[in-house]
Order: structure tokens, then C-alpha cells, then sequence
């Protein structure tokens, strides 16, 4: 059995793996040496926010094989897995709890709103900050309970951090690779952004296993720091060696990794960030989130115009423009000042 067989034969098919690549016009300025492509994650599902869908594609088929009735999901408040996945399980008939850390928002707007809407009270466990280092035990000791009581219960950490995500993560390189033979030239550079980091990695692992070892792998922090970034590597390294059964190629492509040009902190939102999410709109046509994408984008057109790369360019667009709900009130006073 091929590596690509191996992946696909764990892939739930209803959903969508291919999303179409096309030049990025606006925004960066143009080069006749150093094209910009767009891969647009944010068209696989509205349902989800752009590659979260590839982490659905192998978790789902795994919750129906084991025969989960229920599902607790781990996160933030505002966190866009969450809403995702929990509406492909409830529209699978799995029940699901969600354990998140207290907002303190008796208002909610944005994702946390959703959440509200899917889940009924009784489902969304709200741990205090003090208790949230410690949410993995918390949520385990409420399936215990559940279990105790004849229900089949899957905990899925922050992110989708688990191995059963990892056949899903790789088809985007496996879908790079059939871009690059479509459109007949590889890419130089591609640049991707990393919240948990699990999507960057499943793109890095991807590359070794179909041995690719161009192009360079440029990855924006918007969360989280280099050490994390490692630790985390190394496990999804090591867990998907065992899927395979044998040890994965050492060759790899180079990576590099920066955090945003600006507003670093993770879920701020500057006025250059602001205003460069209005500029992407009018000038490409795309809408994009402000916490991930935008922050990517301009970290990515910074980085470009000071390095001078050759070559054709791929931006990975990770987000979707449901990551701008909660801010309608920012832009509205923003475009009332235009």
C-alpha cells in the first residue's frame, strides 16, 4: 500500500481535501520574479475555519469506527475548532460537552455566541482561570463519569491534539504537491501560520514523507512559542511513525519561524491590524479573520518586501471571514472614520 492510499483509505470522502490555489492580486505588490499565490483553505467547508476541516477528515471516520456517543471537546471560549467540529458531530448524532475556560462575557459575541447556540447550558463546563492548567483532568474525571454510567466518551484535547487527526493533516501537502504538478512549476517558499501549531506540523511531516524537501517552510507564531512549537513536533513525529509502522525519511525542508510583524500577542487586535484587514478586502476581494489570517498576511507581505525571495510564493490562508464575527462593532467605527 502507498503512503497516499494509506491516508485516503482513513478519510471520511463527504468532506472536501482539494482547495484551489490562484494568484494573489493586490495587497503585496506584484513581481514578475517572485509571483504570490493564495491556497484557499478558508473554501473547504463554512462550517469550519479553513484547515481545521483536514484535522475532520480522519478524527470523524475514528469517532463513528469506536462508536462514541459522546464527545468533549477542549478549548477556548472564542475558539473556532470548537464550533466547527462540534457541528459535524451534532449533525452526527454524538453529543457534545465542551470544556472551555471562563470568559467572564455574560454578553457573548463571536464564536462563544455560536457555542451558545449549538449547546445547551448543561454542556459547556466554564473553568475558572486558576483551574484551567489542569482542564485535561477536569474534563477526564466528567467521561469517567460518563463512562460509569454505560456511555462511550471521547476526550479531544486544545486544537485536536490527538493522534487520530494526523492522516487528515497530511493531505495538504499531498494537495501542494498535486497544485505544484497542475500548475507546472514547484514553489520557492510557502508561508503558513501556527496557532497550536498542529496544522504547520502536519504540512512539515507531510513534506518529509512524499520527500519533499523544497520549498522552504516560513511559519508565522500567532500563538505560542518556538519550544512549544518543538515539543509538539516531536510527538506528532513520533505518533505518526507508529501509524506508519516504520520511521519517517530525515530529510526535510528548511523552516523558519518568526512571529507577526505586529499586535504579537496572541488575540490582540492594533489599528494596523485593523486597518490592514479593510485594505485586504477592498484590495483582493478577500475577507479574512483578524487574530490569524490578517496578522499572517501582513507579517508575510513585511517579510517579502525585506527579503526579495525568487521565485513563486505560496500563502496558505488558514482562516475564513467567520473569524470576524465579534468584531462588527470595531469595523463599523473603523469605516465610519474612512
Amino acid at each position: 500500500m502507498t503512503l497516499k492510499q494509506k491516508i485516503f483509505e482513513t478519510l471520511d470522502h463527504s468532506l472536501p481535501h482539494h482547495s484551489r490555489v490562484h494568484l494573489l492580486h493586490g495587497y503585496i505588490p506584484p513581481s514578475d520574479s517572485a509571483p504570490v499565490y493564495i491556497k484557499r483553505e478558508d473554501e473547504l467547508s463554512p462550517a469550519a475555519i479553513g484547515s481545521k476541516l483536514r484535522k475532520y477528515l480522519s478524527l470523524l471516520p475514528e469517532i463513528e469506527f469506536h462508536g462514541y456517543q459522546e464527545v468533549i471537546l477542549v478549548g477556548s471560549a472564542y475558539s473556532n475548532n470548537l464550533i466547527g467540529l462540534a457541528q459535524f458531530l451534532l449533525s452526527r448524532a454524538v453529543e457534545v460537552h465542551v470544556f472551555i475556560k471562563d470568559p467572564g462575557d455574560r454578553q457573548p459575541s463571536g464564536n462563544l455566541l455560536f457555542l451558545k447556540m449549538l449547546l445547551p447550558e448543561w454542556s459547556i463546563h466554564a473553568l475558572p482561570g486558576p483551574d484551567w492548567p489542569d482542564v485535561i483532568q477536569h474534563a477526564e474525571a466528567f467521561a469517567q463519569s460518563r463512562r460509569a454510567v454505560g456511555k462511550k466518551i471521547l476526550v479531544v484535547p486544545e486544537g485536536g491534539d490527538c493522534r487520530a487527526v494526523i492522516p487528515g493533516l497530511l493531505t495538504l501537502a499531498v494537495d501542494i504537491e498535486a497544485d505544484q504538478n497542475t500548475l507546472g512549476f514547484e514553489f520557492t517558499d510557502i508561508w503558513t501560520d501556527s496557532g497550536t501549531g498542529i496544522s504547520a506540523i502536519g504540512l512539515l511531516l507531510g513534506m518529509r514523507l512524499l520527500g519533499m524537501t523544497m520549498p522552504h517552510v516560513h511559519i508565522t507564531l500567532i500563538a505560542g512559542n518556538e519550544q512549544e512549537f518543538a515539543e509538539r513536533y516531536q510527538r506528532f513525529e513520533r505518533w505518526t511513525s507508529e501509524w506508519l509502522g516504520t520511521e519517517i525519511p530525515r530529510e526535510s525542508p528548511k523552516v523558519s519561524l518568526t512571529k507577526s510583524a505586529t499586535a504579537a500577542a496572541f488575540g490582540s487586535i492594533n489599528k494596523t491590524i485593523q486597518t490592514e484587514t479593510l485594505r485586504i478586502a477592498r484590495e483582493t476581494g478577500i475577507l479574512m479573520d483578524p487574530v490569524y489570517s490578517v496578522k499572517h498576511l501582513f507579517t508575510v507581505k513585511q517579510a517579502l518586501a525585506n527579503l526579495s525571495p525568487a521565485g513563486p510564493q505560496l500563502v496558505l490562508y488558514n482562516g475564513g471571514p467567520l473569524g470576524l464575527c465579534g468584531f462588527q462593532q470595531m469595523f463599523a467605527g473603523l469605516l465610519n472614520t474612512k
